[in-house]
């Protein structure tokens, strides 16, 4: 696996994150 490959991985593995714990901030204030 090349090095640009990971990055992207490591990337998107950041954002899913993110956004999960945005979803989840979301749903317990509402």
């Amino acid at each position: 696996m090349s090095k640009k490959t990971q990055k992207f991985i490591v990337y998107l593995m950041l954002i899913v994150m993110l956004a999960s714990t945005l979803l989840m901030g979301l749903s317990w204030l509402l």
